[in-house]
């Protein structure tokens, strides 16, 4: 995360809420303001914070490098997962052991209500629900990936600085290596 304290913490109590056991690791990058801090704390399992905002890919990393687990759950700061999210990323995972992650998608009932957010918005919706299950990329505004295919390809590329195409790039990268990325519209998420 980056400041947006009040987004912030509708994410981590949604993610509190979950009726799936996980370890919530969450990267500060460099916020500048207290509150955000303070409420990741409060929630997580452990923070890591970057001493300089080193953007998305950087702090994804950061966050992959020191969690315990097999799969990786990757959550954008501004995303609020159903209770079921992370069950259905795991039953997802389990019943397809050749993929190498798996997506989902905005629901479509959007926060933001100005016209072109909420027109982004069920943009995203529409091309999530409707498109293939074989994906070509990945998106990490929910997204896991299974911890041993994320470190064959190395991860995000850290080049990517401000958010922008690092999660499609990574999926992209997977796929060019032989691994499976699966669209599953059921792993449904709300975008603040």
């Amino acid at each position: 995360f980056h400041d947006k304290p009040v987004q912030l913490e509708r994410c981590l109590v949604a993610l509190r809420a979950s009726s799936e056991p996980f370890e919530l690791i969450v990267v500060d990058d460099a916020s500048t303001g207290a509150r955000a801090p303070e409420l990741a704390r409060q929630h997580a399992d452990r923070v890591i914070r970057l001493e300089r905002n080193s953007g998305p890919a950087a702090a994804r990393n950061a966050g992959a490098r020191h969690a315990c687990g097999a799969r990786l759950v990757f959550i954008d700061a501004d995303v609020v997962v159903e209770p079921g999210t992370l069950a259905r990323m795991r039953t997802e995972l389990a019943a397809e052991p050749g993929a190498a992650g798996l997506f989902g998608s905005y629901d479509d009932d959007p926060a933001e209500r100005s016209t072109v957010s909420y027109y982004r918005n069920l943009l995203h919706h529409h091309v999530h629900t409707t498109g293939p299950r074989e994906a070509s990329t990945f998106w990490a505004g929910c997204g896991a990936i299974r911890r041993s295919d994320f470190e064959a390809v190395q991860g995000f590329d850290e080049s990517y600085r401000v958010p922008s195409i690092e999660d499609i790039e990574l999926g992209m990268r997977l796929v060019a290596a032989g691994r499976r990325v699966l669209l599953v519209p059921a792993v449904s998420c709300k975008h603040l």
